[in-house]
């Protein structure tokens, strides 16, 4: 009896867990987002924003034959209206079934200097994109949370519409 109480004082000190913000839901995907961004825009694509000003744009795009020729034209219209935009090269990586191409992209926005990381990526059967952007001094200090949401992406299995009967 003794062994019991001691049992139920200890599991009343464990405090809760803290609450799992809920997911934010794009176009047929799902991402996992923690504390301190905030959800811009859901829905067709997922945007959001850092109390530091850096953004992050995640959006499922249409199959493309060519993962790496989409992935160079995306990144070449991404530096379009940025100042001395320079294009690093591309990075690709392949795990078991995914495969990804990304790019570095240097260029000044409002004549702040700015960093971007451009990636297209294939999860399941789906296929996404996301772009990284922050001020060049603070890109590294949420780079690792802003990919590893990124890499959260689950695709939604969408339920068929409804067929009503006339």
């Amino acid at each position: 009896m003794v062994t019991l109480i001691v049992i139920l004082g200890l599991l009343q000190d464990v405090p809760a867990p803290p609450p799992q913000p809920p997911p934010v839901r794009g176009d047929r995907f799902q991402l996992m987002v923690p504390q301190g961004w905030k959800t811009l825009n859901d829905g067709g694509f997922v945007l959001l924003q850092h109390s530091s000003g850096a953004s992050l744009l995640v959006q499922r795009i249409t199959r493309t034959v060519s993962i790496s020729d989409y992935a160079r034209r995306q990144a070449e219209r991404i530096m379009i209206p940025l100042g001395f935009a320079k294009l690093g090269e591309p990075q690709y990586f392949k795990e078991k079934q995914d495969e990804s191409v990304q790019y570095e992209i240097l260029g000044n926005r409002l004549a702040e200097p700015y960093r971007i990381l451009y990636r297209v990526f294939r999860r399941d059967s789906g296929y996404f994109e996301s772009i990284y952007e922050a001020p060049v001094d603070r890109f590294e200090l949420l780079l690792t949370e802003a990919q590893g949401i990124a890499s959260s992406v689950q695709t939604i299995i969408a339920a068929p519409p409804r067929r009503t009967r006339r």
